[in-house]
Parts: C-alpha cells; structure tokens; sequence
C-alpha cells in the first residue's frame, strides 16, 4: 500500500477512534445528568409529602437586595443576574466533521436596581464617589430570592403547634430563600433618574447599574426571609 494510502487510513482510524470516545464521554454525562435530576427530584417529593410543604417556582417579584448586611426591601426591580463563558473556535486542518470549541473565561453581565425615588441620597452619593480620584467604593452585596412555604422554621413551628405571631414576624411568615447570590467587589457605573412629565402619574424611578467581578451561589436555602433590620448606610 502506498505511503500515503497508509497516512490516511491512519487518520481515519485515529479521527473514528476519537469521535466513538466523545460519543461515550458525552452519553456518560447525559446519563449522570439524568440520574442526579432523578434523585433531587425524588428526595423534594419524599420531603413534600412528609412535611406537606409545596416547592412552587419562586415568584419573580419576591426579592430582596442586602447591603450592609441589611435586608432592604426598597427596590422595585432587579436585572442583569447573567454569566456568559467565551468560545474560541479553532478549526483543524484533517478534521472537517466538527469545529473545535474552547471554554474561555467567564463573564458577568452589569446588574442594574430599580428603585422610587425617595429622601434618601444614599444610591447618589456611592455613584459619586471616586469623582476626582477614581477612587471608587467596592462593596459586597446578596440578592436573595424567597418563595412562600419554603421557610423550614415557621414549618417546623407549626407542626409543633407553636403559632406565636411575633416568631412568625421575626422568622418572615413563611416565606424563605429559595436562592441566595453574593456579588463581589461591585461598584456603580452608572445612574440614572427616569423622565420628569408633568403630565405623568407614574412614579420616579432612581435606576443604579452596577459592576462588579464575578457573584456565587450560596448553598443556604429554606431559611427565613426575615424583613428586621434597619436601614443600611447607603440607603
């Protein structure tokens, strides 16, 4: 057989060889997928129908932003809770069925809070600091997602029977966290006030965009969402 007959039918071999592995690499994941869904699946079912609490998809409009180590329930609206990863393609030369795609770093989208416009100065005077030296103040802040009936303590108080109404208040009535994202080292970009009409009867709208370096997830759920606390100092 000719050299080059050989070279390419050792390509083949080789490109065959590697396709079957992340066929077998990819099946793998699927089916450890599948079975870690299963399980989470069926241990929320066993402790739903032992406790008789619901798991309901959290509603959108029950959240709470943390600074200072405060609950304040001041803003209106929340967004940019987003991460993306960069893809390098890299395309081989000998390798025409598929086009290599590399993880690159993560990057995480602004988050932008809404709030009325009230007294307090406190979202404007963070923005402006830094003004004549870039100094700028970096902070670390939690947003949290609650739900009702997914409080374990008020659960476990009334199974006990204990209905205390000021426990009930200080353990948030009910409601828990669902999920509990920490931003770190955030700083604001931008602000922003909403139009000013005359003719208007909407509310004013305070707007903060902020950057920051990244945000994790906290393994802490089902605890209360508790509304004490007093204003935070940016508030």
């Amino acid at each position: 057989m000719p050299l080059i007959d050989k070279t390419v039918s050792s390509l083949t071999v080789a490109n065959l060889a590697e396709s079957a592995l992340k066929l077998a690499e990819a099946a793998a994941t699927r089916a450890a997928g599948a079975a870690t869904t299963a399980a989470i699946s069926m241990g929320l079912r066993t402790l739903q129908e032992a406790s008789g609490m619901r798991f309901d998809p959290a509603p959108a409009y029950l959240f709470f932003v943390e600074l200072s180590g405060v609950f304040v329930a001041l803003f209106t609206e929340c967004s940019g809770l987003e991460v993306t990863r960069d893809v390098e393609s890299i395309k081989e030369g000998g390798v025409n069925n598929y086009v290599h795609k590399l993880p690159g770093r993560l990057e995480f989208k602004n988050i932008t809070l809404k709030r009325g416009l009230s007294l307090s100065r406190g979202l404007w005077d963070w923005m402006m600091q830094g003004r004549y030296d870039s100094r700028v103040r970096r902070i670390n802040f939690s947003i949290i997602q609650g739900a009702p009936s997914h409080n374990i303590a008020t659960l476990a108080a009334s199974a006990a029977g204990y209905e205390d109404s000021s426990f009930l208040t200080v353990m948030g009535q009910g409601f828990g966290k669902v999920k509990h994202w920490d931003i770190e080292n955030a700083y604001p970009v931008k602000w922003e006030m909403s139009s000013l009409d005359a003719s208007s009867k909407k509310t004013a709208i305070e707007t903060l965009e902020i950057a920051h370096h990244g945000m994790t997830l906290s393994y802490e759920v089902l605890t209360p969402m508790s509304l004490t606390g007093g204003a935070g100092d940016l508030m």
